[in-house]
């Protein structure tokens, strides 16, 4: 049932681990950042010497005392930013990695791989390889005879970081939206607050692009956020919808009583409980076919041990169709299995009657246990 190294943390431990991540991150972003600021400025003349700018190159132009300092410093605060991730992916899997399962380890850790490696190489492909091709197409389209034309250093730098920093906050949403799916924060099949933070990758885009993006800030947002929503919803929900659970015991005597009523599916046969009926204390996992699914059999019984669950009930059959091997390790915990049989019962249409089904269920557990 439970690895014998394993440790238990409590809920509020977890969220000050993850908040500790973070702070830290933070904090090495800036000193990163100060570190990057000595090398910039070489960095930034090399990337203008490689622009096909032609004889036109002697012609650029800074048209504001601060314009360079504040591109410097974009650039340091850029490329400390993509030096950090490695680290942070690495601390954010072993955060995640004790609450997951196998299959979702290992799509995590494919998610966190595949932003910390396309975050630089995008940048470097984008800076090097695809902005002068594009630079030089803008040129050739805008050129007119007899005109003569400057260029500003500051304005061509801010295009390059404006659409660095749309790829960068992508891939930031994109963990966040993929660390809340993994850790069950679903509910409908939405990630809990998905929009929320789709609105402030959104409004942090739409603030923050450069002034060269007027009249594009609304469409990089717009396409960012449905980047973001689309690579994490690819992700399948948490094997029992939700790895949290509010349970307690239920029982008045001296006798604990902590219950767990599984809403299974049967691949779609069984009809769902109904909202509101399960009394609170109770957990409600959701399974689609228990007595198939490995997963959900591992998920399920990792959730027996961690909340200490005395009594499971499973909604769609009378639990006899379960594995042997899911009920002994359900017997060595001392948690007693039931189920409702909704599959043989034609009453199953009304929520009213499921409803009394699932009262009577909570009822008769309680009852046995003041026996």
């Amino acid at each position: 049932m439970e690895h014998p190294s394993s440790l238990r943390i409590g809920f509020p431990k977890h969220l000050s681990e993850l908040y500790s991540i973070f702070r830290q991150t933070v904090i090495l972003v800036i000193i990163s950042s100060f570190l990057w600021g000595y090398a910039s400025d070489s960095l930034m003349t090399s990337w203008l010497n490689s622009l096909p700018l032609g004889n036109s190159s002697l012609d650029l132009s800074i048209y504001s005392p601060f314009d360079w300092l504040e591109m410097k410093w974009a650039i340091s605060i850029l490329l400390s930013v993509m030096t950090i991730m490695p680290l942070l992916s690495i601390r954010l899997q072993r955060f995640a990695s004790p609450g997951l399962l196998p299959s979702e380890r290992t799509w995590f850790a494919s998610i966190l791989a595949f932003c910390t490696l396309i975050l630089p190489l995008a940048t470097i492909f984008f800076w090097w390889l695809a902005f002068p091709v594009l630079l030089e197409e803008a040129i050739a389209a805008d050129s007119l005879e007899g005109v003569g034309t400057r260029y500003d250093a500051a304005a061509i730098f801010s295009l390059a970081i404006g659409v660095t920093w749309a790829i960068l906050c992508i891939t930031i949403a994109t963990v966040a939206l993929s660390l809340a799916r993994l850790l069950g924060l679903v509910e409908n099949g939405t990630t809990r607050l998905r929009n929320r933070l789709l609105v402030i990758i959104g409004g942090v885009l739409f603030l923050t692009l450069p002034s060269e993006f007027d009249g594009l800030r609304i469409l990089f947002a717009l396409i960012s956020m449905l980047i973001a929503e689309r690579i994490s919803s690819s992700l399948p929900a948490s094997t029992l919808g939700r790895r949290s659970f509010n349970v307690h015991d239920i029982s008045p005597n001296r006798n604990s009583l902590r219950m767990a009523i599984v809403d299974c599916s049967c691949e779609g046969v069984c009809p769902k409980i109904p909202e509101g009926v399960v009394p609170d204390g109770i957990a409600t996992p959701t399974c689609d076919a228990l007595c198939l699914n490995r997963n959900e059999q591992d998920a399920l019984a990792d959730l027996v041990m961690q909340y200490s669950i005395t009594n499971l009930v499973v909604t769609g059959c009378d639990a006899t169709p379960l594995p042997d091997n899911f009920k002994k390790s359900l017997n060595s915990v001392e948690c007693n299995l039931s189920g409702l049989g909704w599959l043989d019962d034609i009453r199953t249409n009304s929520d009213h009657w499921k409803a009394k089904s699932v009262i009577h269920s909570t009822q008769i557990v309680t009852e046995t246990t003041l026996d």
